[in-house]
C-alpha cells in the first residue's frame, strides 16, 4: 500500500484508534487521569488560551464599543398622528423582555454541550480526551461564532422590531431625504442602553450560537452513533441526532416571539452558527461524514493520513439498528 507523498517527517495518525506504538501520554496500566489531564494540556493548552482571549475580546467589544452600523442607518417618521409607513410597520413593534436572556442562552450552549458528550462518551465507553477534544470542539464552535457574530452587530447591525418604543424618537426639525421624513438615533430620547441595543439587530446572538452548539453537537452524535452509516439506524438515534438542532430552531422561535428580532435575522445567525459549526467539526475530526473516520479526533502535532481506498476494520457492529462498540477500539 502506497503512501501519499508530502507528508515529511510529521506523526501520522492512525485510521482507526487502535492501540498503536506512539505514545500519547494516555496509554498504559500506570498512566492516571492527572497524566491525561496534563497531556492534553500540552497538546490543546494554547487552543483553549486562544478561545479563552477570544471570549475575553468578543466581550469587551460587545460592552464597549458602539454599535456603529446601527447609528448610520435612517428610518422615516412620517408627520401626523396614526401616520404609518412600511418602516413604521416594521419597527414599531411592542418592547417585550427577552424571554430567553443573553446569560441563559450562553449558560444552554456549553451545558448542552457538555451534558450530551459526556453522555455519549460513557455509553460509547469512551475516554477522558476524547470527551476533552470534543468540549474544545463546541467552546470553539460557540466561542468563535459569538465572536464573529459581535462583530457583524457592531459593524453591520440594524433596528430591531420593537426600535421605535425604546427610541421615543423626538424630532426638532426636518429629517433628511427628498420629503425630509427620514432620521437617524440622534432623535432618540429613550435610555441611551435600550436604545444601543435596539440597534444592533443582524443578526440574531441567541440563534447563531445556539445552531453553532446545536449543528456541531449533530454532527459528534452522527460520528459517535454512525446514524449516517453502512447500515439503517434506529429512528431513536435520529431523533437524537436530530435533537440539538430542534432546540436551535426552538431558540430562533423565542426571539421572533418576543420581537427581539427580525426573520432575516434569525436566518442569517442559522447561517453563520451551521458554517461556523461545520468550520469547527472539520478543524477537530478526520471528516465530518464518513463513518470510518469522522470519530477520530486531530491533534496539532500528528497528521492524519486518510486512505479511503484502504477500507479499515470498522470499530462498531450494528445491531438493531445501534452501533454496538468494542471498548478496546474506541475513538481518541
Amino acid at each position: 500500500m502506497k503512501h501519499r507523498s508530502g507528508l515529511g517527517d510529521s506523526p501520522i495518525l492512525p485510521t482507526t484508534d487502535r492501540p498503536s506504538t506512539v505514545n500519547d501520554g494516555t496509554s498504559g496500566p500506570r498512566r492516571g487521569f492527572i497524566s491525561k489531564i496534563l497531556w492534553f494540556l500540552r497538546q490543546f493548552g494554547l487552543d483553549v488560551l486562544t478561545i479563552i482571549v477570544i471570549g475575553i475580546v468578543a466581550l469587551v467589544i460587545d460592552k464597549y464599543v458602539p454599535p456603529y452600523g446601527g447609528r448610520v442607518r435612517y428610518f422615516r417618521l412620517l408627520p401626523g398622528q396614526g401616520s404609518t409607513s412600511p418602516q413604521m410597520e416594521e419597527f414599531g413593534h411592542r418592547y417585550r423582555k427577552q424571554i430567553i436572556t443573553f446569560w441563559l442562552s450562553a449558560a444552554l450552549d456549553i451545558c448542552a454541550p457538555l451534558v450530551i458528550i459526556s453522555t455519549l462518551e460513557l455509553f460509547t465507553h469512551g475516554r477522558f480526551t476524547s470527551f476533552a477534544r470534543g468540549m474544545l470542539g463546541a467552546l470553539n464552535s460557540v466561542i468563535t461564532c459569538c465572536f464573529i457574530q459581535i462583530i457583524l452587530k457592531t459593524f453591520a447591525g440594524g433596528f430591531r422590531p420593537n426600535f421605535l418604543e425604546l427610541c421615543q424618537p423626538q424630532p426638532n426639525g426636518p429629517g433628511f431625504g427628498f420629503d425630509g421624513t427620514w432620521y437617524k438615533w440622534t432623535i432618540c430620547t429613550g435610555d441611551p442602553e435600550k436604545i444601543n441595543w435596539a440597534l444592533e439587530s443582524f443578526p440574531s446572538g441567541h440563534v447563531a450560537t445556539s445552531f453553532a452548539a446545536g449543528v456541531y453537537l449533530s454532527l459528534y452524535i452522527n460520528a459517535k452513533l454512525k446514524v449516517f452509516a453502512d447500515y439503517r439506524s434506529s429512528p431513536l438515534t435520529v431523533v437524537f441526532c436530530l435533537g440539538p438542532l430542534t432546540l436551535a430552531t426552538l431558540m430562533g422561535g423565542a426571539v421572533s416571539a418576543d420581537t427581539s428580532h427580525h426573520w432575516y435575522d434569525i436566518i442569517g445567525g442559522a447561517i453563520l452558527g451551521t458554517l461556523v459549526a461545520f468550520t469547527s467539526y472539520r478543524n477537530s475530526h478526520a471528516s465530518i461524514f464518513d463513518p470510518r473516520t469522522n470519530h477520530i479526533g486531530l491533534e496539532p502535532s500528528r497528521r492524519f493520513l486518510n486512505r479511503p481506498e484502504y477500507d479499515e476494520q470498522v470499530e462498531y457492529d450494528a445491531r438493531f439498528g445501534f452501533p454496538i462498540f468494542s471498548s478496546s477500539r474506541i475513538s481518541g
